[in-house]
Order: C-alpha cells, then sequence, then structure tokens
C-alpha cells in the first residue's frame, strides 16, 4: 500500500474530502463524456445529412440501358424503357432470368425506382424480379424484390430497403420468363 494512501484513509477528514473530490471529478468527467457523445452525434448526423444534398433525381433518363437478349424482332431495345414514352417497350426474348439494367454514368444514392408496364398487354411478365444496385455490374446489392405479377398498364414503385450507392440499376426475372418495361424511372441523390 502506498504511504499516500495511508495518510489518507488514517486521517477521516482528509479521507473525506479526497472521496467527495474523486466523486465529483467522476460526476464532471461523465458530463464531459456526455457531451462529447452528443457532439459526435450531431456530427455524424450533419455529416449525413451533407452528403443528401438537393432535390430527388430522376437518373436513368437519356442513360444507356441494355438487356440480356434483344426480342426476335429485334425492335425493341432496353433504351425503349428510357425513352420518356410509356407507348414504346423493351422486350427481352423468353429465357432463363432474364434482366434489363442501366449505366447511370456516375455514382449515386438510390432510393426508388418506379415501373411502368406495358399499356396494351403483357403485365404479368413482371414477377418475381430482383431489383439491385451498384458500382458495376460484378458489384450488385439488392434493393428490393418485386412479387408481382403486374397488371397490364400498371404504374409501381419500388423503394430500396436503405438508401444505396450505385452507377448501374439491374432488373431481373428470377427464372424463365420475358423481361419487358414501357418506361423505367431511378429517383437518386448525386452522391458527393
Amino acid at each position: 500500500m502506498s504511504s499516500a494512501y495511508q495518510i489518507i484513509e488514517s486521517d477521516e477528514d482528509l479521507y473525506k474530502t479526497v472521496t467527495n473530490d474523486i466523486n465529483n471529478l467522476e460526476r464532471k468527467m461523465d458530463k464531459k463524456f456526455e457531451k462529447m457523445m452528443t457532439t459526435l452525434q450531431q456530427s455524424i448526423e450533419n455529416k449525413c445529412s451533407k452528403e443528401i444534398i438537393g432535390p430527388l433525381y430522376e437518373a436513368a433518363k437519356g442513360k444507356v440501358a441494355k438487356q440480356s437478349s434483344l426480342h426476335h424482332s429485334k425492335q425493341f431495345p432496353a433504351s425503349l424503357a428510357l425513352d420518356g414514352n410509356t407507348g414504346t417497350f423493351s422486350h427481352t426474348n423468353s429465357e432463363r432470368n432474364p434482366s434489363w439494367w442501366v449505366d447511370l454514368g456516375r455514382l449515386f444514392r438510390v432510393v426508388r425506382i418506379e415501373v411502368y408496364s406495358r399499356r396494351e398487354c403483357c403485365g404479368s411478365y413482371l414477377h418475381d424480379m430482383d431489383v439491385t444496385v451498384g458500382p458495376s455490374l460484378n458489384n450488385m446489392s439488392l434493393c428490393t424484390h418485386y412479387k408481382g405479377p403486374a397488371k397490364t398498364g400498371e404504374h409501381f414503385v419500388l423503394e430500396c430497403e436503405a438508401t444505396m450507392v450505385g452507377r448501374f440499376v439491374k432488373l431481373s426475372i428470377i427464372g424463365n420468363g420475358v423481361m419487358q418495361l414501357a418506361e423505367l424511372k431511378v429517383f437518386a441523390y448525386y452522391h458527393n
């Protein structure tokens, strides 16, 4: 035992004073720690709010789109799903796991995807569909899953489970089917 501790312990008044000082110091440290944690949390929240700046932007319009195959008539390329006209549509062949994707040209914070099925027929083609987002086609994560089937002429909104950073958005039907899209919109924030 140290000699300082023995002196403090032998003097009852000194012992009470030191004990009170230690307790006061602990309370002050607790308050400072709470203040530091509050400041840190506010700093994190401010940083996060700065990463999502400005309005929600329709990021896919006019961008490059591709699909897993081109319908045998070659009249329905992937780009028709981004032309702003719900009277035209993209269309793959009937195949296993048909897919359609768009390159947004840069990273975005993707929030939701809006899909328009064909107006004149075949809405039910859209079913069991995974929507993935990622920085490259080889590095995609699930945004959401659409069970479906869609109805002819239906417009539906697919919200990502969380805001996702990505340059590519891909829709894939699980199993055999046809991917056909009258129009598709990707709503996102710019990513700094």
